[in-house]
Order: structure tokens, then C-alpha cells, then sequence
């Protein structure tokens, strides 16, 4: 945690540190001045977030002049990134300064999120990596949640904390555990277990065939209760076991030739996700959306039938379609001669180096003009190219349709 503070009251430090160790979100301070003099964070912001939000400071100390005490700010920025706010009144006068919670999202990030976000903000394409995994990060709150901490928030900026005194007991009498006294069926329990784990290879070849039905079906058959791993705290081990279960399918796609690249993004989004869970039920339908998610980046980003230097081609291209790149670009980044690397992936993939390029480039094109945020000019510079006649005749070429017939359709 980060922590900075500057000639802070020591009630208002007091209610800070209380919101922020309960709910574990970024609060901080602002005087009457517009200096923030009391920060406590979890880890630092992107530095195109940190540069941009004093104008967002600016805007919620405007809207909270004309808020009473009890009112709180459910702040949504450009980035749309959440806050709650609360001004700090003397004798209903607003003046005092300003309690920030946050950022928090409302939803789980996805790249539409981080689309529309770049769009925005006319960022270049560059930061999506960075932004993808900042949001990653990230508290979400559902509506009952934020509303409880603005009601805590209002009320502790209302009353004088009181010092608490805590005693401490600790029982010692043990309980037996019935089940351990039980004679157990070392026959039936080897068998499950070579059960369990003939069934978990069978779901990460699934995985690996991008079989999303398939590896559901065999998901729904896998029968084991973790609990009495952590027998105090059994969300605790279902949250272990889902854990276990990220990894599983992470090995699956894997094993079904997807980059290491892509495979760390979403399994470190469902390693975040797992975490949040408060509930079995809701795990069950978290371990659902993951498995379905695993499958479908199988299908969309498998390199299995491509040669090791095709495959790494592919990647690359992906990976940095928006920039100015050629052949000789991509055959030094992998170390190989521009007329093999050129001649194998003809060959395996039947299109060119420019071809394939293009091709990516008007995928992600496709998204941009559907959200129908940006100028075609725009889009174009966006997704790499640099003349718009050039653009709009490659997206005739691939799509059967110019860019705006495209916007039409959709």
C-alpha cells in the first residue's frame, strides 16, 4: 500500500484508513485547495490516467459545492473509471474538502471496454496492454456494495469515531470430527481419485480442440468438494479450487497453441475474478464463463498448425499490427532470413506477410467502425494506416463492402 500524507486531520485520516482497510479501494484527500494531502493505494495508476484526472478533480469539487452533507458523488470519469465522493462540510458550508473512494468498475473489463476507452481519450493503441491490465486490477462493485460504502462514508463524516476496545478469547476445547473416526473405502477413494484425475485430462484436451460444449459437459461431471481442505473456511477452499481449475484450462490452452502472451491475460483476469467471489453459486457460474472463455481463445488465437517460426510470425503481427511493419521488421525481431520466413508462411498459411497484416488490420477495424465512435479517417490511423484511400480500398478488397456501406450493415 501506498500511503502519503500532508498535514491531514486526524479525523479525516481516521475515516480514510477505516474505508480503505475495510474495503480495500483507493481513497484520497483533497483540501480546499485542490491538493491532495492524504493518498492510500494500492498500487500505482497508469501515468496517462495520472496525468489526465485533474481536470476530473476539478469537475467533482465543482459538483459537490452544490451537494449537502449527506450527499454523496457516484463519479464515472473518461476512462470510465468509477468513484464515490463526498465533500466534507463546516456548518453546511462546503468547504473543508473532498473524500475520494476509488477507482472502482461496475463490470468486468473486456477489450470492448478498453476500445472505447482509448477512442475517448485518442490514445494510441500502444497503451491498451498496460490499460488491459490496470483494469484488470480493479475493485468491482455491484450497486448494494458502492451504496453501503457511500451510506459508511456519510455516516462516519457525520459522528465522531469512538475508540474501540477489543478482548481478546481464544476457545481451546477441540471437536471431534466424526468423519475422521469413519472407516473410509481405500478402494472407492483410489478410484476417485484416478476418476479425477482422468477427467481432468480429458477436459484440457477439450480446451485444447477449442470443444466448449465438450469441455462444459465434462466440467458439469467433475464432482469434488474441497472443503474439508480449509475446514474453517470453506468459500476459502472453493476459491482454491478454483484456483486449481484456472490453471487446469490455462494447461488446455496451452496445449492447444495459443501464445503465452494471451493465455497470461485471462487467466490472471479469472485469477482477480476467483478472488471476488463470495459465493459457491457464484463460483459455479464464474468457472462456466472461464471454461467457455479458455475454448473460445483456442478458436480465435491457436498457432498448433503452424510452424514454430510461422507461429511466432503470427503472434508478432498480432500483437503489433498497429505499427509500421514490413517483413524485414518481423524476420529481424525472430531471427530468421526475410525470403524463408516469407516463402513458410505462404506456404502454411496462404497469404503474404502484407496480406496477413492487412487482414488483422480490418479486423480490428470492423470493431472500431461498429462502435461508431471515430471518424473512418481516424480508424484508419488507428489500426496502421497511414492513407485512408489505401484503407478503405484494402477493407473493400477483404470485406466486400467501404467502410461506411460496413457502419450501414451493422
Amino acid at each position: 500500500m501506498n500511503v502519503g500524507i500532508d498535514n491531514i486531520d486526524d479525523g479525516i485520516y481516521n475515516i480514510c484508513s477505516l474505508i480503505h482497510n475495510l474495503v480495500n479501494i483507493d481513497v484520497e484527500f483533497f483540501d480546499s485547495f485542490h491538493n491532495s494531502s492524504l493518498q492510500l493505494f494500492k498500487f500505482q495508476k497508469p501515468l496517462i490516467i495520472e496525468d489526465l484526472r485533474f481536470s476530473s478533480i476539478l469537475d467533482i469539487e465543482n459538483l459537490l459545492k452544490n451537494k449537502k452533507s449527506n450527499d454523496l458523488l457516484y463519479y464515472t470519469d473518461n476512462f470510465n473509471l468509477n468513484y464515490l465522493c463526498l465533500g466534507i462540510f463546516t456548518e453546511q458550508n462546503y468547504s473543508s474538502g473532498t473524500i475520494i473512494v476509488g477507482p472502482f468498475l461496475s463490470d468486468i473489463p473486456d477489450d470492448l471496454l478498453i476500445s472505447k476507452v482509448i477512442q475517448l481519450n485518442n490514445l494510441p493503441l500502444g497503451y491498451r496492454q498496460e490499460l488491459r491490465e490496470y483494469y484488470k486490477a480493479l475493485t468491482i462493485l455491484d450497486s448494494k456494495t458502492y451504496k453501503n460504502i457511500g451510506s459508511l462514508m456519510v455516516n462516519l463524516s457525520s459522528n465522531p469515531l469512538i475508540n474501540t476496545n477489543i478482548s481478546f478469547v481464544q476457545n481451546n476445547n477441540g471437536i471431534s470430527n466424526i468423519k475422521d473416526s469413519q472407516e473410509i473405502d481405500d478402494r472407492k477413494f483410489y478410484s476417485d481419485i484416478e476418476f479425477r484425475y482422468k477427467l481432468e485430462r480429458e477436459i484440457q484436451n477439450s480446451v485444447a480442440k477449442g470443444e466448449s460444449e465438450e469441455a462444459l459437459k465434462l466440467m458439469n461431471s467433475f464432482e469434488f468438494n474441497p472443503t474439508h481442505r480449509v475446514p474453517n473456511n470453506p468459500l476459502r477452499a472453493w476459491k482454491n479450487y478454483g484456483f486449481v481449475i484456472n490453471t487446469l484450462l490455462r494447461i488446455g490452452a496451452d496445449k492447444g497453441g495459443v501464445s503465452p502472451i494471451y493465455i497470461h491475460n485471462i487467466s490472471d483476469k479469472f485469477a482477480i475474478l476467483i478472488e471476488k467471489v463470495t459465493s459457491k453459486a457464484e463460483l459455479d457460474s464464474l468457472l462456466k464463463d472461464m471454461t467457455l472463455q479458455y475454448c473460445d481463445l483456442v478458436k480465435s488465437f491457436s498457432i498448433s498448425q503452424y510452424s514454430p517460426v510461422v507461429g511466432k510470425c503470427i503472434d508478432y503481427i498480432k500483437i503489433n499490427f498497429y505499427n509500421k511493419i514490413s517483413l524485414k521488421t518481423i524476420s529481424n525481431e525472430i531471427g530468421i532470413s526475410p525470403s524463408h520466413l516469407s516463402r513458410s508462411f505462404k506456404k502454411e498459411t496462404n497469404f503474404t506477410i502484407t496480406e496477413f497484416i492487412n487482414k488483422v488490420k480490418i479486423e480490428e477495424a470492423k470493431v472500431l467502425i461498429k462502435q461508431n465512435e471515430l471518424s473512418i479517417t481516424d480508424i484508419a490511423l488507428k489500426v496502421g494506416f497511414e492513407n485512408h484511400n489505401y484503407f478503405c480500398s484494402v477493407f473493400k478488397k477483404l470485406t466486400s463492402y467501404t467502410p461506411k456501406e460496413y457502419l450501414l450493415k451493422a
